[in-house]
């Protein structure tokens, strides 16, 4: 009996093992020759747009709703602000790829691993450009792989119209968080989604038409 349990045990082990250790795979992608440097992120591109939608956010049981305001400062710099419909300021961020800065945040999500995360929420999302190491596509998608530190970011492109649909921050082994977008063009997303898979966070913003 010891020794079925131990062997038992240890097959455990070595399926963990070589589950934890298998790549993250994109489904039905193949890679292909990569002729791009660069993939560009239009969505918040435009220094003369406010992008002005309204938010919902729950992060570590706090639910806020409210107006999410992203503006392009130069060719580096965004400026982040969300606040309640009335106009109460619930956070503002200044960020770039290098610098990060709390012009203010409440108290009750002024917690380091609340204000770390949006603050890699927000610049991923903000960012324009990608330096590109490999391409995929698969039937719906052309695939743009982007190393980030210690993880990988994946642009999955609409090969009908060229749209970025879906974002995907990935370890080597799987997905950590996913941006959904739905846009009529290439320059505007109308509705953003940002779903966690390992952290209670989850963000929702719908466009607010002039």
């Amino acid at each position: 009996m010891q020794k079925w349990m131990t062997r038992f045990l240890l097959i455990s082990l070595l399926s963990l093992f070589f589950f934890s250790c298998k790549s993250y795979q994109i489904e039905n992608a193949k890679k292909r020759e990569n002729g791009v440097a660069t993939f560009d992120n239009r969505y918040f591109s435009n220094p003369e747009t406010d992008y002005v939608y309204k938010a919902h956010i729950e992060v570590y049981g706090n639910q806020l709703s409210g107006i999410f305001i992203a503006k392009r400062m130069n060719d580096t710099l965004h400026r982040v602000v969300f606040t309640t419909d009335f106009g109460n300021k619930l956070l503002d961020f200044e960020l770039s790829e290098n610098d990060f800065k709390v012009n203010y945040i409440m108290e009750d999500l002024n917690r380091k691993i609340i204000v770390n995360t949006l603050r890699d929420d927000f610049r991923l999302l903000l960012k324009t450009r990608h330096t590109v190491t490999d391409v995929f596509e698969n039937e719906d998608y052309v695939i743009y792989k982007s190393a980030d530190k210690k993880r990988f970011n994946y642009f999955f492109e609409s090969k009908k119209d060229n749209r970025l649909m879906k974002l995907v921050n990935a370890s080597k082994s799987k997905e950590k968080i996913i941006f959904g977008f739905e846009s009529k063009n290439s320059i505007f997303a109308e509705h953003i989604a940002i779903q966690h898979k390992n952290i209670k966070l989850k963000i929702e913003l719908n466009q607010i038409s002039n």
